[in-house]
């Protein structure tokens, strides 16, 4: 999952910050997330995907990653 978040970041010219801005939490949080030290809550995903504009399933890995 993680893979597909930064491919959507990189892609979109989002920075981390950028995503804990939009998801509510700090830096640190979204960094310890990244680095496998918190584990995003279905919460995170929902939010990342909506803003994303694609599938949960396509954020976990699950089906292709295409933007809606």
């Amino acid at each position: 999952m993680i893979s597909q978040i930064r491919k959507l970041m990189r892609d979109n010219h989002v920075t981390q910050r950028d995503l804990a801005h939009e998801l509510g939490i700090s830096e640190q949080t979204i960094c310890d997330k990244f680095h496998g030290r918190s584990n995003f809550t279905l919460r995170d995903v929902l939010r990342i995907a909506d803003f994303f504009d694609v599938s949960v399933d396509s954020l976990l890995g699950r089906e292709p990653l295409e933007v809606k």
